[in-house]
């Protein structure tokens, strides 16, 4: 049975507290992604991503590893999501078009494919005050054999 919009972003929210509340000191968590919208039938969604002073380079702009890192855990959290697996990124290919200087960004996810051994996506990240792009990534992901803690409906 396909999941409904509300089911989705139900099961999104779920993925992001399960990170909180099981790490709240690494990676994921720290980046703090807020669910905005999704689309099931696109498999897309879009996250709010709010700089900190943590993840600035020295020109004020948000540093390219914290980028690839949104984009890495706006991924896998689609891909869990939509795969009900855990996955691990097997690559990451990010474009920086522009400093994010900004302070709050629209980073939107697409799933391009999602197998049983293999899921790829698409990324863009997008200033919200100036609406402009300011990088793209496709993330790929092998899907592994254990279920996701609290997904496992």
């Amino acid at each position: 049975m396909a999941m409904t919009n509300e089911e989705y972003a139900k099961e999104i929210k779920k993925a992001i507290n399960i990170n909180r509340v099981i790490s709240p000191k690494r990676m994921n968590s720290l980046l703090d992604l807020k669910f905005l919208d999704c689309d099931v039938e696109k498999k897309s969604a879009s996250f709010l991503f709010e700089s900190k002073e943590c993840f600035t380079n020295p020109y004020d702009g948000v540093h390219g590893g914290a980028i690839a890192a949104i984009f890495d855990y706006a991924g896998g959290l689609l891909s869990l999501v939509v795969g009900r697996q855990f996955v691990t990124t097997t690559s990451l290919s990010t474009s920086y078009l522009r400093p994010m200087n900004g302070k709050k960004f629209r980073v939107d996810i697409e799933i391009t494919h999602i197998g049983r051994r293999m899921s790829n996506m698409y990324g863009r990240i997008y200033d919200m005050e100036t609406e402009k792009l300011c990088a793209t990534s496709e993330i790929n992901y092998m899907i592994t054999e254990g279920k996701a803690m609290g997904l496992q409906n």
